[in-house]
């Protein structure tokens, strides 16, 4: 039997490790994706502020290095890419102006916009050069795009671009019989050897960088699920001690409570029974209070909604602070307790850092999707603020943000002029029930 049990849970063992690798992984490639969109909006913004002066310098090539007969097209063709150029700078810098085109945030946009305009600088700078039937500065001006090429953070479209830029630099030398004709062939074919030694040094440039983005998602994701599971953990250790105040602390003081109303029952005239027995009023109080910020009870008796107006209730009563809170939830759900651990959270911070005057606490439901809203008129705190602080070692909302994630759920700061408004959205569990 011994080594059945033994079998049975070396089985259990595995399969817990695969989940928990099946987990990590899963919330790597999340990771993953948002670390290269950062960078890839890091690129995107370098490179249309480089294009601009790729611009400049092929306006001076066509001024200084190619003939002035040559001059009328090659103006309209680098008027049109500069206008590019500049469309592509407003686009990487103004949100207003994306807002204005219909187009998505940076943090959201489509993955082949900085494509289309890397190609573009391909198109633009070979025909430049195509245009020009003598002079070095027009081909050297093409040595520029494997520059713009090596912010990518996509080995794969890197290649591809290259590849292109490679075959316009070679058609480019064959197509200017002047040029070869002064230099000769194997000044030509070394030309394009060095061309293409500078692409693949682009490459090898992009590939780090790629490699280096999917480290710093695995250490990210890494991170987050270590902060995760200590949350579990105290979440657990939280329980414990809250059922041991509640079982022992308490219950000793209601009773030591309940024997002073007895012998003052006998004595009601003594002023000391009457002093003691408010003094154990304010310490029942006060452990309910603790046992229940600590682990509410009425999270399993009646409920999420229940708890959250309960929540706000003993936040106001000991801040001060106006809370207004609007609650629809008659559900009970698997994601409840991380629903609730977001709001104490909160309105934790609400209470600690906001300076608050007025706070409002919303929770409901909208397409099967539980949404918390908690809002102040403090001064306020960003993404990047929490950022700031889990590097100093603070882990509340950073914690309970891979919790969110993790659930499948959203954790985002909202605009608003003054004070902080963080909105949560957790897809409901398919085991949610009715509550009440």
């Amino acid at each position: 039997m011994s080594v059945i049990r033994s079998v049975g849970n070396f089985r259990v063992g595995v399969l817990l490790t695969m989940g928990t690798v099946f987990l990590v992984a899963l919330t790597s490639d999340v990771e993953l994706d948002r670390v290269l969109r950062v960078h890839q909006v890091r690129s995107y913004r370098i490179a249309s502020v480089l294009r601009i002066g790729v611009v400049m310098m092929a306006v001076a090539a066509m001024l200084v290095g190619t003939r002035r007969s040559e001059w009328a097209q090659q103006s309209v063709l680098l008027a049109l890419y500069g206008s590019t150029s500049l469309c592509a700078l407003v686009l990487a810098c103004s949100p207003a102006f994306r807002q204005w085109v219909g187009l998505p945030p940076l943090d959201k946009m489509n993955r082949f916009e900085p494509f289309a305009f890397t190609a573009i600088d391909v198109l633009a700078l070979t025909g430049f050069q195509l245009q020009s039937t003598d002079g070095i500065y027009p081909l050297l001006i093409m040595t520029l795009l494997p520059v713009l090429v090596g912010l990518d953070v996509s080995s794969r479209r890197a290649a591809v671009v290259l590849a292109c830029t490679l075959v316009g630099f070679a058609v480019a030398v064959v197509e200017d019989p002047v040029m070869v004709r002064a230099i000769g062939w194997p000044e030509a074919i070394f030309r394009f050897m060095l061309y293409a030694f500078l692409c693949a040094t682009a490459l090898v440039v992009v590939r780090i960088e790629e490699r280096h983005a999917r480290s710093v998602a695995g250490l990210s994701a890494l991170r987050e699920e270590l902060l995760a599971q200590t949350m579990t953990a105290s979440e657990d250790l939280q329980r414990r001690i809250s059922e041991s105040i509640h079982d022992g602390p308490l219950q000793d003081v209601l009773v030591a409570r309940q024997e002073l109303i007895e012998l003052q029952a006998a004595a009601p005239d003594d002023e000391r029974l009457g002093r003691a027995l408010a003094g154990l009023q304010v310490a029942s109080e006060r452990l309910r209070q603790a046992t229940f910020e600590l682990h509410p009870a009425v999270l399993e008796e009646v409920g999420l909604g229940a708890a959250v107006s309960q929540l706000a209730a003993y936040t106001a009563q000991r801040s001060g602070i106006k809370i207004t809170a609007d609650i629809d939830y008659p559900i009970r759900s698997p994601i409840d307790p991380i629903v609730f651990g977001v709001a104490r959270e909160l309105l934790s911070n609400v209470v600690q850092h906001s300076r608050a005057t007025h706070a409002s606490v919303s929770l409901g439901i909208t397409d099967d999707v539980c949404v918390l809203d908690v809002a102040d008129d403090g001064v306020g705190i960003t993404g990047d603020t929490m950022a700031r602080r889990l590097g100093e070692g603070h882990i509340g909302l950073a914690s309970h943000r891979a919790r969110v994630d993790a659930a499948g759920g959203v954790f985002v700061f909202l605009d608003t002029p003054t004070g902080t408004h963080v909105c949560v959205e957790l897809p409901l569990d398919s085991r949610t029930t009715a509550s009440g």
